[in-house]
Parts: C-alpha cells; sequence; structure tokens
C-alpha cells in the first residue's frame, strides 16, 4: 500500500445536485466581481460621452453652426435636392461621405461622351481629387441644409465644424433682381485658382452667348492655393466695357447688382454641371465665394450632367422663361476646338491701370530705348507645383513641368543669341523672372545669372492693386515680353502664350 506522502490527492467531485459551501462562496465573489466591473465600464464611456457631447450641445444652445435662424448668420448653406433614380429611390449628394455605390443621375447611352471629364488641366484635376465626394448610402428622404461657419477651413483639413439643421428659407437671389428690365442672367460658381477662374469666366461666356442671356461674373476669388479669403472684381485688371465693344457680349458683376455689405443672405439655384453637385462637391473656391456673398445655394440635378457646351445649353433649355439660371461648375465645359480663346479671351485687355502700374515699373528699371522697352519673360512655377510635377512627370520629361534653374538659362542664352548675334553687352536684353519661388539659393541664383525677379513685396503690388495684383502684374509682363520662357504644364504660362501669339505674332518658347 502506497505511502499516503505518496498518494495523489483526491479531487472533489461537483454534480448538479451536490455543491460545497465553499465552492458557493467563490462563485458568489466572482460574480460581484463581475457584475462591479460591468458597472465601473459603463459609468466610464457614459462619463466620456457626457463630456464629449456637452460642449456641442451647449454651443447649439448659444452660437451653433448652422442652427441659428437669422437671416443675418454668418454661415453659408449648401443644400441638395433629391436626385430619383429610375428605381423612385432618392439619393443625396453629401460633402462628409466617400463615393457611394448608389448610380449618379446620367442618361441616354447617346451622351456617354457627356460624362467624360475635359482634359483642360490635369494639375487642376489632381489637386481637387481630395475634396471628391459621393453620395450617402442611406438618408432621409428630406432635403439636406449642410451650414458651416468655417467651410474654407474644413476644405484644407484645418477642423470640421459642420452641422445639419433645418434653416429657413432665404428671399431668392432673383427675386432681388430688377423684375422690369427684361433682362435674363447666367452665372456659374468660380472654381479652383485664378487661372481656373479666368477659364471658367470664357466658357461661362459661351454659354451665355448660346442662351442669349446676360453673364454675371463671379470676382476672382481665393483658391486653396493662396487662403487670403478674399475677392476682386475682374474689372479691376480686365477692361470689360472695351470687350463688350469688341464682341458683344454682354457681361456684368456681382457688385454691380449686390450690396455685400448691406444685404441679407439670399437663396441661390444652381443646375448641376459638370459632376459638381453630384459625382464631387463644389470646391473651396466655391464655397468661399458663397459665404463672401452671402449666398445659401441649392444644388439642382439636371436630365443629364453633361460637361459638353450643347448639351449643357439644351438641358438649360427648359428654364429659359427664367429671370435668372445659375450652373454649379463652367471650367470644366468642353468647346468646340477651344473656341472661348478665340471668341472671348483675346478680346479681354488689360485695365490702363494696370498697364500703368508695370509701365511705371519698367521705366525706373530700365533705359528706354524705343517706342517700347524690350526685355525678356521668364515664368517659372515651382512651390505647390513641384509635387504634382515629381509625381506625373519622371526623367526627361520633367523639364516640360518642373526646369531647373540652369536649364532655364540655356534657353535664354538662345534666345539673347538670336535677338543680339553680336554679342554686344549694350544689346543683351534684360530679364524678369515672374514665379512664386522663395527659397534663397534659388533667388539668388537669379541675381548671379543678372535676372531681375518681381518681387511684389518691394513692388508695393498688392498695396496698390490688391491681393490678386501680383498674379496679373505677373500675366503684364508676361503679355508684352520680347520673348517669353514658360512652362508647358502650367496654364498660367500657356495663357501668356495665347497673348504673345495673338498680341503681338510671337511665339512662346517653351520649356
Amino acid at each position: 500500500m502506497a505511502s499516503p506522502k505518496f498518494r495523489p490527492a483526491v479531487l472533489p467531485r461537483f454534480s448538479p445536485s451536490t455543491t460545497t459551501t465553499t465552492a458557493r462562496g467563490y462563485s458568489l465573489r466572482q460574480l460581484i466581481l463581475l457584475v462591479s466591473l460591468v458597472l465601473l465600464l459603463t459609468s466610464g464611456a457614459m462619463l466620456i460621452f457626457y463630456v464629449i457631447t456637452l460642449p456641442l450641445s451647449s454651443g447649439r444652445g448659444r452660437n451653433a453652426v448652422g442652427c441659428s435662424k437669422d437671416k443675418d448668420a454668418e454661415f453659408t448653406v449648401i443644400r441638395w435636392k433629391p436626385i430619383t433614380n429610375s428605381n423612385g429611390d432618392n439619393s443625396f449628394i453629401s460633402e462628409n461621405d466617400p463615393y457611394s455605390n448608389k448610380k449618379n443621375i446620367e442618361s441616354n447611352a447617346d451622351d456617354t461622351n457627356d460624362r467624360k471629364q475635359p482634359e483642360n488641366n490635369q494639375m487642376d484635376q489632381r489637386e481637387q481629387s481630395s475634396h471628391d465626394v459621393q453620395a450617402p448610402q442611406d438618408q432621409d428622404k428630406k432635403n439636406m441644409n449642410i451650414g458651416s461657419t468655417n467651410e474654407t477651413a474644413s476644405e484644407e483639413g484645418e477642423g470640421d465644424t459642420e452641422a445639419v439643421e433645418e434653416v429657413g428659407e432665404y428671399v431668392p437671389f432673383e427675386e432681388t433682381l430688377d423684375q422690369g428690365d427684361n433682362v435674363q442672367y447666367v452665372t456659374y460658381l468660380p472654381y479652383a485658382g485664378i487661372t481656373n477662374q479666368f477659364y471658367g469666366m470664357l466658357r461661362g461666356m459661351e454659354v451665355a452667348k448660346a442662351l442669349g442671356r446676360t453673364l454675371i461674373i463671379p470676382p476672382i476669388t481665393a483658391s486653396s492655393h493662396d487662403k487670403s479669403k478674399q475677392n476682386q472684381p475682374w474689372s479691376r485688371f480686365l477692361d470689360l466695357d472695351r470687350f463688350q465693344e469688341l464682341t458683344g457680349a454682354k457681361v456684368i458683376e456681382f457688385h454691380k447688382l449686390r450690396e455685400v455689405e448691406q444685404v441679407e443672405y439670399n437663396q441661390m439655384d444652381c443646375k448641376i454641371t459638370c459632376g459638381f453637385g453630384s459625382k464631387r462637391t463644389i470646391d473651396f473656391t466655391a464655397k468661399g465665394f458663397l459665404k463672401q456673398w452671402k449666398f445659401n445655394v441649392t444644388l439642382s440635378p439636371l436630365p443629364i450632367d453633361a460637361n459638353k457646351l450643347d448639351t449643357v445649353v439644351r438641358m438649360l433649355e427648359p428654364f429659359k422663361r427664367d429671370k435668372f439660371v445659375c450652373i454649379s461648375n463652367t471650367y470644366k465645359i468642353s468647346t468646340p476646338d477651344k473656341s472661348e480663346w478665340d471668341r472671348f479671351g483675346q478680346h479681354l485687355h488689360f485695365t490702363s491701370e494696370l498697364e500703368n502700374f508695370v509701365q511705371s515699373y519698367l521705366d525706373n528699371q530700365l533705359i528706354k530705348t524705343g517706342p517700347t522697352q524690350k526685355y525678356i519673360a521668364i515664368h517659372i512655377r515651382r512651390g505647390d507645383f513641384a509635387q504634382y510635377c515629381q509625381s506625373n512627370f519622371a526623367g526627361p520629361k520633367m523639364v516640360h513641368c518642373l526646369p531647373s534653374t540652369e536649364e532655364i538659362a540655356a534657353q535664354v542664352d538662345k534666345i539673347q543669341s538670336k535677338h543680339n548675334p553680336s554679342g554686344s553687352p549694350t544689346d543683351i536684353l534684360p530679364v524678369f523672372v515672374a514665379t512664386n519661388e522663395n527659397r534663397p539659393e534659388e533667388l539668388k541664383k537669379f541675381a548671379d545669372l543678372g535676372w531681375k525677379y518681381l518681387d511684389h513685396q518691394e513692388m508695393g503690388t498688392a498695396e496698390t492693386l490688391g491681393v490678386f495684383g501680383p498674379m496679373m502684374v505677373d500675366q503684364v509682363f508676361m503679355a508684352h515680353a520680347q520673348a517669353l520662357v514658360g512652362i508647358q504644364m502650367s496654364t498660367f504660362s500657356r495663357v501668356g502664350a495665347l497673348r504673345q501669339r495673338d498680341w503681338h505674332k510671337r511665339q512662346i518658347n517653351y520649356m
């Protein structure tokens, strides 16, 4: 018989009918601990939720975003009308949701070309992709109002302060227009940077001409590039009176129809074109315009979400009796043979004030040897453009997008040799550089080459001409240069090239 010392311990057996007092106590302690732990976790979660939501709920009681019913509230409301698809379901477009699986309202196979994006600007398409949104998967079947006191900050990722709230109706903008003058208007929402806004204006002129309407031109509006949150009328830089005489087009600007400092918010209905309001949100610039000019906008679908000019015009035909029509985007509208420049763009000459500012600068910098001073202008785009170029133009193609200073200098040397075959020092053309480059080492390279960098802070351009003055002064330099060196992938350079061609019969020297 084995010694008790080495005998295996006898383990207690438990049956459903028998339980020891010790085991019962052990189970009760476990149960109490478990219940206590659950209560503790639940209380903690409720406390965290209360702390997070308290500022939001208390803020709504004071000046919550999008909650005020006052008509002078300082926010812009963007409302999307429901789009009814073939199944009778309503789809909504929201700024906060990624692409939806629901079908966008696009119709008729013979109009499929209208749904292709025109290749107007590769750079712009890439920049705007971060703002693209789609319809949410499930929404209440009512109109959605999205209000924000900081729309522009949200666009740039600086914090999302949007809130959804029902707001009172506002007087439609068309009711503020003179109802007895028999003038019919069309306008559009501005898009992206200043050059894209310029082309949007030209294509808006095409739409207005086709509809027989007067175009209300939105002002140059701050984009995500400059973030100045300011605007200036195009007539500060472009002679619109002369333009109308040359083309017969009818245009007017918002500040002629609306005293923005004195008016309350008005409602504006914009028809969706080029997918802005269906496939993607309206961008930073459009939101800035709406806020600055005190508009709440409703984005309404057309039967076809088109970008071809003739289809857009055809879709607007049912509204031919309306006093006022707005469309959500014109920049992406495709015109036959890019006719907008030949019909309108080349006739938009600079104002005397802008020309005189540049001429005064040249008089101080150069010795006048003839009717006008001769010089070479270079447009060098760096900064925000660099990442785009490096991502899309590797290897030998990089020179067409982001050429080095040395590569540009080689091109300038060729131009100098052409205009001064003898190499006479007195006949060397001065060189002016229009650029957003701000790196000291690069600016020193310009100086070492004998180039004059257009320093707008030193020139006092913005103080004299306003926030968009520097870019327009650069355009004047580029337009009137004896020779222009530009960046092939920059629309800013391409506009300068068109002015060179049509105003002076010269060809740009693209990198």
